[in-house]
């Protein structure tokens, strides 16, 4: 399929714009290496602290974020690990049979794929990518828009402000980084707020009816050749015979159920003792790892989809400790009271939420992964909402919003919906545009109007 199918076939706004930022947006490595030397010079400017004093305060920062970034990268695995489970697969298949028409098909993959964004990201990004995919198969021929599926999967993101998000989740961990400034504050004032349980309902209903309306007139659907790609091959049968010891061990499911059904016991007991919403990241992760290992029965199987989901997490690993760093530069030498005093100039504290939501969305398109930036505004965006008054719990979800509505309008996260699909952005954006407006404005109404 051509990767310009769907276009609207002219140089318009919004392909200019996806050209633009594919050209000109380097890795995120680049940005964090790039912050670094800009936050060594504002320190040396607005701050007494000495040149070697910075570095010091830089090299003093960066290991402060090991476990954090260690359980970043857990979340983002056992997410992928889950999704990748022969048993949900199994479901997907027979989801991507049940809608009747494109309509249906657009608007149940959309509110799903979307739910699941909320309930977990790394499940909810893999499942969309996956029911994508069987969902062009199993629907062609009745001119199921190409386009339109993998932008849905990627509008989900807008949606994913639910129980995994890394600032809730990390501000609700005994131990974090920011405790002494705000302390522990469970997901039952931040994730579980009505207001932004109301908001994220208002987007999940909404925005399947958007992608509704979207669906063009003269839909493309996907070519041969990817359905052939989507469409996948029996794996041979493995001869049990030929099995060494070592390789039967591999394949045994005792020991994974054993080890996997304490777990269960576990979590069962958490939650019914404590409730969701006392939920943190450490819990969450041990959830989703106990869930994936049962899901896959053997250790063969988990490992295998663990080696896979690796590869996402690289980034994790090594640029953590550079925003460690950063926050190091930030922390140590004053400049968080200095970047707090500006917010307080220009902001009350009704409309400091608010202005929270705008300034996370731009930072967004420098520092896009929600945990690293977290890293950077925390030392100086909490103590300014305890400065003015305002209510830190809506701060932190407004961060979070932000964040994941400029995600729309920037290629990073998009980048495995795009080669799963074998799309382009500038493909998916026009879609992703309209969503963003839209949550913007949604977005808008709920921290000006009430959560302030």
């Amino acid at each position: 399929m051509s990767a310009q199918a769907g276009n609207v076939g002219k140089k318009d706004f919004i392909s200019r714009f996806s050209d633009w930022s594919l050209r000109w947006i380097p890795d995120s490595m680049v940005f964090v290496l790039v912050l670094s030397v800009l936050v060594y010079f504002m320190a040396l400017g607005l701050t007494k602290s000495g040149p070697i004093e910075i570095v010091d305060h830089w090299v003093k920062g960066f290991w402060v974020l090991l476990t954090f970034a260690m359980q970043m990268c857990v979340l983002m695995i056992t997410g992928f690990a889950v999704a990748d489970s022969p048993l949900v697969k199994k479901w997907l298949k027979k989801l991507a049979l049940l809608p009747k028409t494109p309509g249906q098909a657009i608007f149940s993959y959309t509110l799903l794929v979307g739910f699941l964004w909320w309930v977990h990201w790394g499940v909810g990004y893999m499942v969309g990518i996956m029911l994508g995919r069987e969902l062009v198969v199993a629907q062609r021929g009745r001119k199921l828009h190409y386009t339109a599926v993998a932008a849905a999967c990627y509008g989900g993101i807008v949606v994913a402000n639910g129980p995994s998000m890394a600032a809730q989740l990390l501000v609700a961990t005994p131990g974090h980084f920011v405790e002494k400034v705000v302390g522990i504050i469970p997901l039952s004032k931040t994730t579980f707020d009505p207001y932004l349980l109301i908001m994220n309902l208002v987007l999940l209903i909404s925005i399947p009816f958007i992608f509704y309306l979207l669906l063009p007139k003269n839909p493309v659907e996907a070519d041969e050749s990817i359905i052939q790609e989507f469409t996948e091959s029996p794996k041979p049968p493995v001869d049990k015979k030929a099995l060494t010891p070592a390789q039967r061990w591999d394949r045994s499911p005792v020991f994974m159920w054993i080890v996997g059904l304490a777990g269960l016991f576990w979590v069962g007991k958490f939650f019914y003792t404590k409730g969701v919403a006392n939920l943190d990241l450490n819990t969450l992760n041990f959830t989703f790892l106990v869930i994936g290992a049962l899901l896959h029965g053997t250790p063969a199987a988990f490992m295998e989809s663990v080696r896979k989901a690796a590869t996402t997490v690289y980034g994790v690993i090594i640029q953590f400790p550079f925003y460690a760093g950063i926050f190091g530069m930030i922390s140590y030498s004053g400049l968080a009271k200095i970047f707090a005093d500006w917010f307080v100039a220009i902001s009350t504290p009704e409309t400091f939420p608010f202005i929270v939501f705008v300034y996370s969305g731009f930072l967004n398109f420098f520092v896009p992964s929600g945990g690293s930036k977290f890293v950077i505004e925390a030392p100086y965006i909490l103590p300014a909402a305890q400065q003015l008054g305002a209510n830190v719990n809506y701060v932190i979800n407004a961060y979070t919003t932000g964040d994941l509505t400029t995600n729309l309008l920037q290629p990073f996260w998009a980048l495995p919906v795009l080669g799963a699909f074998r799309l382009t952005f500038r493909d998916i954006l026009p879609y992703g545009f309209v969503i963003c407006l839209w949550t913007i404005l949604v977005a808008s109404v709920t921290y000006l109007g009430f959560m302030h």
